[in-house]
């Protein structure tokens, strides 16, 4: 198990406050652990028709440049306004996070870009690595400033530039929000509720994988009911594997809406190149008959989908299923570095990480939050070394409960040369007495792998 050099270095991080959550005000009542009474409507998911806020191609909501196509340059931090866009609550006093789908797109530089409140400091966190004349999409859980902003900052190997696209899918609450109609975050074992090269066949341009989600059931026998048959379910939260490795395969998206597109949607989750496979978390709500739709933009190629978690809606004071964002983006581990032995995970290899001093360091106020049942990270996977060159020249990484069997889902797909990020929702386990363990497998050659954490959910 990774824990001792980690463990020494986020204490005393936390001890600097690094490692604090976001503030759900008014302030909770000073005590030991977390306490329910008091956290109002704090932490609850509130799930939007997907729409584009913020668009450089088209100068939608565009700070840096507004009236004309812009790009974003190389080293540009900028603010992009979410409150009261896209149905998010005007106040910012309302809103504690949101959550976003943020793609990079036409960059003509290799490089990253991080997301943060505005108001923060990102730190050495990226939410999306990118190589040039890729789209690049990722899923974002990020608290917003005093003023309803998030900053956005573009980091390039070289002078250059990018476009910024971002979409808005929901929003957390504080304590003191008046809206009504959240829910809370249950994660599950993963399960995998729809394969089309198990059923279906591949999808065609403009073509439309619908899938029931309330009452779903995994394919594989051991998770079954993987989601609750209740009309209180109103959102889930996926991971989307694209393989787009067909005859007919080209440069596409893919997009999940809750409601059957009669067109192109407006929005997308995923973006994969022709001959890659390429998986992206999303969180979608569910369609009034029960069902997500995942529309496939051109060419041909097909989709995996694996349930991670759900949201229901609960009428209590219950502490279960709220999401609680850090104030920043926290890097827990990097194994290229030399404070975790720069020891990249082998062929077919797992290993445990504890989470304990992290759970236990956690503050909400005054407040320490170390009852958890998970986190919500962006995992990258970098320096895929294979076994020889002819052998596969790709992997995947599985991030899973400590002490539980490894599932027949991943959360990432990562070729040679690539640097993969992948937000996840990981669920801890118990392994040798601690209760906060997270096992990472890699399938195949050589693979170095970073977290950084952006929310905790409560247990």
């Amino acid at each position: 198990m990774r824990a001792g050099t980690w463990i020494k270095r986020l204490a005393v991080v936390a001890a600097l406050g690094a490692a604090t959550a976001g503030v759900l005000p008014p302030s909770l009542p000073a005590a030991p652990s977390a306490s329910a009474e008091g956290m109002g409507a704090g932490g609850e998911f509130h799930p939007l028709t997907p729409a584009r806020i913020h668009d450089t191609r088209e100068a939608i909501n565009d700070p840096v440049n507004p009236g004309k196509k812009a790009t974003t340059t190389t080293g540009a931090a900028y603010d992009v306004q979410i409150t009261g866009e896209g149905e998010v609550p005007s106040e910012p006093g309302e809103v504690l996070a949101v959550v976003l789908n943020v793609t990079v797109a036409s960059p003509e530089a290799q490089g990253n870009l991080a997301i943060s409140p505005s108001g923060s400091t990102a730190g050495t966190s990226s939410l999306v690595n990118f190589l040039p004349d890729r789209n690049v999409p990722n899923l974002a859980i990020v608290g917003v400033g005093a003023d309803g902003k998030v900053e956005v900052k573009l980091t390039t190997s070289s002078a250059s530039s990018a476009h910024v696209v971002i979409d808005v899918f929901g929003w957390i609450s504080t304590s003191s929000s008046t809206a009504t109609g959240g829910a809370r975050l249950i994660p599950v074992t993963p399960g995998r509720v729809a394969d089309t090269r198990e059923q279906g066949g591949a999808l065609g341009a403009g073509e439309t994988l619908s899938v029931a989600m309330r009452g779903a059931d995994a394919f594989d026998p051991t998770v079954p009911d993987i989601v609750p048959d209740r009309e209180t379910v109103s959102a889930v939260m996926v991971n989307i594997t694209a393989i787009n490795r067909q005859s007919g395969s080209t440069n596409t998206n893919v997009s999940a809406t809750p409601t059957l597109a009669t067109g192109p949607a407006l929005t997308s989750n995923t973006n994969v190149i022709s001959g890659l496979v390429k998986a992206n978390m999303a969180i979608v709500p569910v369609g009034p008959d029960g069902r997500v739709h995942f529309r496939n933009n051109s060419g041909e190629l097909h989709l995996a989908v694996d349930v991670l978690g759900y949201f229901e809606a609960v009428d209590d004071e219950e502490t279960t299923g709220r999401i609680i964002p850090l104030d920043a983006p926290f890097r827990a581990f990097d194994t290229r570095e030399a404070a975790f032995g720069n020891v990249p995970l082998g062929h077919g290899s797992k290993e445990d990480w504890s989470f304990k001093k992290f759970a236990e360091s956690v503050t909400l106020g005054d407040i320490v939050l170390s009852e958890q049942s998970a986190l919500i990270g962006n995992l990258t996977g970098t320096g895929l070394v294979p076994l020889r060159s002819d052998l596969p020249q790709t992997t995947f990484l599985s991030a899973y409960p400590g002490g539980e069997e490894r599932p027949t889902t991943s959360n990432l797909n990562v070729p040679v040369g690539e640097n993969v990020p992948n937000m996840s929702l990981l669920t801890f386990g118990t392994a040798n007495d601690d209760a906060y363990v997270l096992q990472m497998y890699n399938n195949s050659g050589s693979l170095h792998y970073i977290l950084d954490v952006y929310a905790i959910i409560l247990k």
